[in-house]
């Protein structure tokens, strides 16, 4: 993790905010639990190396100009504690981002997922160029399917994740997902706090 100077967001009970070489092992442990990652890709190496190679890779979101994606570690107010991590990639159409979060499972049902994701896809519409914002979720992850929802998003189709990417190494156990988009003119963020510092 390089000395990149990354934005910080604050919403009403997160700091969302740039990695730093502490948050390795409290995301190590988070990941160490299977419920965790179950709906993620599959993941090679042990949980040190895949949280150093995921936190470098929320870093490393920061430094392509003009900006087309963005990565936070997601952290309480409260306490300053690791939660999870949250932000959009790029995908190979130049308009549109890719959102994604991860919590740990400690804090699912709190509503801390949406209030991320809010945030998030807030700051990938003011900042970037895309025209959209899209989420790929494995079909079971009812709770993930919910937070967007919320946030306006609708369901598009099923199809592979692997070509949605267009990359073809992703290890999944079933790649098939449920995409869903939200236009940035359907946007809504409402009038829950957000602040970028």
């Amino acid at each position: 993790m390089g000395l990149l100077t990354i934005p910080a967001v604050e919403t009403d009970r997160l700091i969302l905010r740039g990695p730093v070489p502490a948050d390795i092992d409290a995301w190590a442990a988070r990941i160490a639990d299977p419920d965790v990652t179950r709906y993620a890709p599959k993941g090679r190496g042990t949980f040190h190396e895949r949280a150093t190679r995921t936190l470098n890779v929320y870093q490393q979101r920061w430094e392509t100009q003009p900006l087309n994606a963005v990565g936070w570690v997601m952290t309480r107010k409260a306490d300053g504690q690791l939660i999870g991590l949250c932000g959009a990639d790029a995908t190979p159409r130049p308009d549109e981002g890719e959102l994604d979060y991860y919590l740990g499972k400690a804090y699912w049902g709190q509503g801390f997922a949406t209030e991320a994701a809010r945030a998030v896809v807030r700051y990938g519409f003011e900042n970037t160029t895309w025209s959209r914002i899209v989420a790929a979720i494995v079909p079971a992850n009812i709770a993930s399917g919910r937070v967007l929802e919320h946030l306006g998003f609708v369901y598009e189709k099923h199809m592979d994740y692997r070509e949605m990417t267009g990359i073809d190494s992703i290890a999944l156990d079933d790649p098939t997902v449920a995409v869903y988009s939200l236009r940035r003119e359907r946007f809504q963020p409402g009038d829950a706090f957000y602040h970028v510092r």
